[in-house]
Order: C-alpha cells, then sequence, then structure tokens
C-alpha cells in the first residue's frame, strides 16, 4: 500500500532487486524518519516526536533519491522499543525474515539487494543499557560479519550550545559506543550527524526567521546526503547474512533455525531466568514456540498490495506451526556481549559529520 508520499510497504526485498537499497534500523525516536525528511530536503514520511507515535511497519519511499549520480531507495524500519504492538525484537524478527524469503522469481547468483545500513543512536538517550546491547546483538544476528563494512552507526542529536557538562556527558556516551562498536563490528563506521551544525527541535526551527530556517534545513539535507555519500563508496558485496540463510533454506525453514531466530529466542530464554512471573513465563514460552515452529514459505507472503494471506496472528502463550504470525509486546532485557579488540584509526569530516572509521 502507498500513500500519498509515495511511501510503500515493503513486504518481500525480491521486488527491489536490481536498485540501491539502503535500510535505517535503531530505536524508535533515534532519528531515522527525519533523516529521510532531511535528504529528500521535504517530509515524505512521519516523524516520531512523542512516546506513542511510531513507524508501524517496514517501509520504503518508492520515489529514489538522487545521490552522486546513483538512485537510492531508504528503507524506514520499525523503531525497536516503541509503544506499538509490532515493536517488540519477537516480531520485529518474523517481518525481516518474511521480507528476506527468497522468492520465485529471485535470481541466481544471489546478489546484494540491501547496499547498505545505517545504525541510528540517540546520543542524548545516555550510555549503552542492556536494551541497548540486545538491540545490538539482534543487528547483527541479521546482518552479519560479510557486509560490516557497509554499516554506519550514525549517532544523532547534538547540540551545538550545550552547557559544558552536559556536552561532556554526550562525549563520554559517545566514547562508550565507539568502543562498543569498535568491539563487536570491526570495519564499520560511526559518525556524528549535525555534530558541526547543531541540530534544532521543530520548536526551535519555527523561531527563526524564513531565510535563517531554510539555510538551516538545507544544512541538514547536506549534511544527510553526505552520510548517504559515504555508504555508496562502499556497498555491500553480497546479501545480508539472514537474508542468505532464508536463501539456503528456502523448501520450509524455520524462523527458529536462523541465527536472528536463534539470538532471539535466546532473549527470550534469559527472560524466563529472569522472571517469577508465570503469566509472563508462559507468554515467552509461546513466543519462543512461536519462533521456532514458523515455517517461512513462499506462500506465507502477501501478493501485490493486498495484505498477508493465510496468515494467523497469536498472542501470549498458544502455539504457532506453519504459515501463521506471531505478535508481542513483552519487553526484553539483558546482558550479553560480545569480545573483540579491534583498534580506531583516521577521522575525517562528512559534511556537517564527523566520521569515526573502526579497523581491525
Amino acid at each position: 500500500m502507498e500513500n500519498g508520499n509515495n511511501v510503500t510497504v515493503l513486504h518481500h526485498i525480491e521486488g527491489l532487486q536490481g536498485k540501491n537499497v539502503v535500510i535505517l534500523f535503531g530505536k524508535t525516536r533515534a532519528g531515522k524518519s527525519t533523516f529521510i525528511n532531511d535528504a529528500y530536503g521535504e517530509k515524505v514520511v512521519e516523524s516520531t516526536t512523542n512516546i506513542t507515535s511510531d513507524t508501524n511497519e517496514i517501509s520504503y519511499v518508492s520515489r529514489p533519491i538522487r545521490v552522486n549520480c546513483q538512485e537510492v531507495l531508504l528503507v524506514d524500519t520499525i523503531g525497536l522499543g516503541g509503544s506499538g504492538k509490532d515493536h517488540d525484537r519477537a516480531s520485529i524478527t518474523l517481518k525481516w525474515l518474511r521480507i528476506l524469503h527468497p522468492g520465485k522469481n529471485r535470481k541466481l547468483p544471489l546478489e546484494p539487494t540491501i547496499k547498505g545500513i545505517l545504525y541510528f543512536i540517540d546520543i542524548m538517550d545516555g550510555a549503552i543499557n542492556e536494551d541497548n546491547i540486545r538491540n545490538l546483538e539482534m543487528f547483527k544476528a541479521l546482518v552479519g560479519e560479510e557486509v560490516l563494512e557497509s554499516v554506519v552507526f550514525v549517532t544523532t542529536k547534538w547540540v551545538t550550545n550545550a552547557e559544558r557538562d552536559t556536552r561532556k556527558r554526550l562525549e563520554n556516551t559517545y566514547i562508550g559506543w565507539e568502543e562498543k562498536i569498535r568491539q563487536d563490528f570491526p570495519k564499520a563506521s560511526i559518525l556524528r550527524l549535525d555534530d558541526t551544525t547543531g541540530r534544532l527541535d521543530e520548536e526551535d526551527l519555527s523561531k527563526l526567521s524564513s531565510t535563517e530556517r531554510t539555510k538551516k534545513e538545507r544544512e541538514y539535507h547536506d549534511n544527510a546526503i553526505g552520510v548517504l555519500g559515504l555508504l555508496l563508496t562502499k556497498t555491500a558485496t553480497q546479501p545480508i547474512l539472514a537474508e542468505r540463510e532464508m536463501h539456503a533454506g528456502d523448501k520450509g525453514m524455520k524462523a527458529g533455525q536462523t541465527t536472528l531466530g536463534k539470538t532471539t529466542i535466546q532473549h527470550l530464554s534469559e527472560d524466563i531466568e529472569r522472571t517469577r512471573d508465570n503469566k509472563l513465563i508462559e507468554q515467552l514460552k509461546g513466543i519462543i514456540r512461536a519462533i521456532k515452529n514458523t515455517v517461512m514459505m513462499k506462500t506465507f507472503f502477501p501478493k501485490g498490495n493486498k495484505g498477508a494471506e493465510g496468515n494467523r496472528q497469536v498472542k501470549g502463550n498458544q502455539q504457532v506451526e506453519g504459515n501463521q504470525q506471531v505478535e508481542g509486546n513483552q519487553q526484553v532485557e539483558g546482558n550479553q556481549q560480545v569480545e573483540g579488540d579491534q583498534q580506531v584509526g583516521g577521522n575525517q569530516k562528512v559534511g556537517g559529520n564527523q566520521q569515526v572509521r573502526t579497523n581491525q
């Protein structure tokens, strides 16, 4: 389904085969939708401004944006930790596996459709916590090790007029993220979006004169295009991990057999160990069964824009078999980390953004 701004729900990655697709990933209110609007220089998607306003579908702007003489499609994903029922990691896991499942028209050899991934981090969100760690683990299980050079972590909401103590706190937060990314995502890059230009919210923008506002919005546009330009210099040469796994097991592969499914199950199992709430335990066990038993088959996908066919939604502790879908709103907490010892080197400017490239 497409709205007036050419925003279309992404049902199947096969439909974008041959395009330059960039995925925007991250928590709710991290700045994904705002980035899309900045890149286009106009409002094409709804931007999250409060606790109940979230992107509820994985969708893309079907009108390509031109970057360095290349046409790019931007995919706005469901924010992790949002207020809707589709914002828990288990539901997002199944959505992605359905999207990445190979359709009957997929050609061999398997070429990458997703050319780059932007992971957005709200620098005002504070230091890395258990929830952030689990999000990173889920992300790594989705994309894999082989495409990390085509991943850019984008820190957002930098302000130039922050008080000294606030700026110091933000710098310390950035250092923590930088170290974590360097450790777990070698070859990926990290940058500060709008760091040198600063970022004003809508209320402050409205106080500017028309000339000043236009200038500021142009800065945001140039910064966003600079990030996309950087990403296009190192596009992926193979599909992301979950897509490769789905293709290898396309004759009835179960969600729980994928690295992404296994990671989500591990998180849910850890939650079961932590709680004494029997009702919650049964709910979590039901979601685990659903992920283990959901068979990702070609007939599981919608045709055209009519929505999913032949699927049943399940909540709570029911078991799911075959072509069925699980939904839930359980929040996942965790503390699992991946060890590593990579080095950082080489800073550069990308428009009004500061970039740090991480290397092994």
